[in-house]
């Protein structure tokens, strides 16, 4: 017998979904088969949908992506953040697989190099705060892009957005950049790796700005979005050479001897 009445909340029913807490209406019993064939399988495709979609996007069409959302079409969208830790979670087991095999394969593939007290001192608080980090360029970058692309008359919290499935499309070109480099192992030359790895800020760059482009360009012509974008990027430079600047002096106790060393 259908549910009159929402057995999360109580709330009567109406459609096939709560008007109050949202759950679906047709709630039914704990079974083994209902378990194995709708809660287990139904969810992960589901929520490999929503990721797949989401990476996709992001990649191909991140400025629209970001529009789109806010917008309000989300329902197909995965939580940027959320896929943002989960790929970053992935690339630290990448680091520590990859670390594995080089250990008795090629050890001079090692990720973690041998460096001196201030190499190691920073090495440690990159690894403990470097979510914080990357996380902190959001704000950062979000409040750069409000304070420049203002034609489109988005509130900070909107250029939030747009910043977040930037990083995460970033996030998702070193992750495929790190996957590409296991076939280091395969023994192919290495010189298609070197080449990748040497491009990879260039790559980086290029999907910044077309990123940026896809979200604007309706907004700007060429020549107004080139020098906002230029501005973005010398600002967003800035910020970061200085985020590394107080990183080092932490680091060094602001001994700017030791940092001079380290820098070069």
């Amino acid at each position: 017998m259908p549910n009159k009445n929402c057995l999360n909340c109580g709330k009567e029913l109406t459609d096939k979904f709560c008007s109050g807490c949202g759950q679906k209406a047709d709630t039914h019993r704990i079974t083994l088969k209902r378990f194995i064939t709708h809660d287990l399988i139904h969810g992960t495709f589901h929520l490999d949908k929503g990721m797949l979609f989401t990476a996709k996007q992001a990649l191909l069409q991140p400025g629209k992506a970001a529009l789109d959302y806010i917008a309000g079409k989300r329902v197909n969208y995965y939580n940027v953040f959320y896929f943002i830790l989960l790929l970053i979670g992935f690339n630290i087991l990448l680091t520590t697989y990859y670390n594995a095999i080089a250990i008795s394969i090629a050890p001079d593939k090692v990720l973690t190099p041998t460096m001196n007290d201030v190499g190691k001192t920073l090495g440690d608080m990159l690894s403990r705060f470097g979510k914080l980090f990357i996380f902190a360029l959001v704000p950062v970058t979000a409040l750069n892009s409000f304070l420049i692309f203002k034609q489109k008359q988005l509130n900070y919290s909107e250029h939030f957005i747009i910043s977040g499935i930037l990083l995460l499309g970033i996030v998702l070109i070193t992750t495929l950049i790190f996957l590409f480099s296991f076939l280091e192992f395969t023994g192919l030359p290495s010189r298609p790796f070197d080449f990748i790895h040497h491009i990879s800020p260039y790559i980086i760059l290029v999907y910044i700005v077309f990123g940026y482009w896809n979200a604007f360009r309706k907004d700007y012509p060429l020549l107004g979005f080139s020098y906002r974008i230029l501005l973005f990027m010398l600002l967003c430079g800035a910020e970061i050479l200085l985020f590394v600047w107080i990183i080092l002096g932490i680091a060094t106790g602001w001994n700017s001897g030791a940092e001079i060393e380290f820098m070069f």
